[in-house]
């Protein structure tokens, strides 16, 4: 099966799964506490921090990354808040059945509509999920895997309200996090058909027409290693914002995840790096400014020159 078909099968199913929650729990989460839940990370460590590999709204090729990865092995995976269990799938189910890409998955329901959802778990149901339909903040549910089109082991978890029509960054509802490094502004590129080429801060250049820019933008986090995503964006060109967004959410809106600001994956990200824009550099002097920050409002900022000759085409 090729990725695009099981990146279709898995939205499809995805989708399919809300409906189901939206039908037949709706009533059950309707009659919830008033109080929002006290969410608590569901896996513990000293070093947990250095562990959060990816976060919410990143690229992953053709969509949105919705949810939070902490690289984990066979490590106890807790319940965010207080809750009962909405629903589990093991590969054990169904041994006939091709795997998904999510793996073994529990979804949880929570106070005030909230959900979450834990992904790649290894080997059988916990005894919590089969014997209890109620869980506590805390309580065991699984232990982290690499079950699904996983490339290692980790768990990738998502946190969403509204029956999963709105899916929210983890890191703005849980416990704070340690992060030392400010996100890191690296390249700027020009994009000419399937080929590209970074663009220096005083380059001169010859152009005849608009061509996509892409900036390579990422989040060191606790380390160097690290290539996180961000937490807002805002893009300037000769003066003029652009495109201002936040990944503080995503919302389901006309068959697209969209951010709260109204931008889909295809306006913010081509080639797997954030999209400036289809831009119309002008004979002389062109600045782009990049204005970032992270999960902990540590702020980055960058502008590149670039020195444009216009040169005529014939029609």
């Amino acid at each position: 099966m090729s990725s695009s078909v099981r990146n279709l099968f898995t939205v499809a199913s995805f989708l399919l799964f809300f409906v189901i929650i939206s039908v037949f729990f709706a009533p059950r989460v309707l009659r919830a506490q008033p109080s929002k839940p006290n969410f608590q990370w569901p896996i513990e460590g000293f070093d947990l921090a250095a562990l959060i590999t990816s976060t919410f709204g990143e690229s992953r090729k053709d969509h949105f990354h919705n949810g939070l990865d902490i690289s984990s092995v066979l490590q106890p995976v807790h319940s965010l808040a207080d809750g009962y269990v909405l629903y589990s799938r093991y590969a054990e189910d169904n041994p006939f059945e091709e795997e998904r890409g999510s793996g073994n998955i529990v979804w949880l329901a929570h106070d005030q509509g909230y959900i979450s959802g834990y992904y790649h778990l290894a080997g059988s149901r916990h005894e919590n999920i089969r014997t209890k339909q109620n869980v506590k903040s805390g309580d065991i549910i699984g232990l982290s895997g690499n079950t699904g089109h996983s490339s290692g082991g980790h768990l990738h978890f998502v946190l969403g309200k509204d029956y999963g029509k709105v899916l929210l960054d983890p890191m703005s509802h849980l416990p704070k996090m340690d992060d030392i490094m400010p996100p890191q502004i690296a390249n700027l590129f020009i994009h000419v058909g399937e080929k590209f080429t970074n663009i220096n801060d005083g380059d001169n250049i010859n152009v005849s027409k608009a061509f996509p820019l892409t900036v390579s933008i990422f989040d060191g986090g606790m380390k160097n290693s690290q290539r996180r995503g961000i937490r807002d964006l805002e893009i300037i060109f000769n003066g003029e914002t652009i495109k201002k967004t936040n990944f503080d959410s995503l919302l389901f809106d006309n068959g697209k995840w969209k951010t709260s600001n109204g931008y889909s994956f295809e306006d913010l990200f081509f080639k797997d790096r954030y999209l400036v824009g289809l831009v119309n550099l002008k004979a002389g002097e062109n600045l782009v400014k990049i204005a970032t920050g992270d999960f902990n409002n540590q702020r980055s900022e960058r502008t590149f020159s670039i020195n444009v000759t216009r040169t005529s085409t014939r029609e």
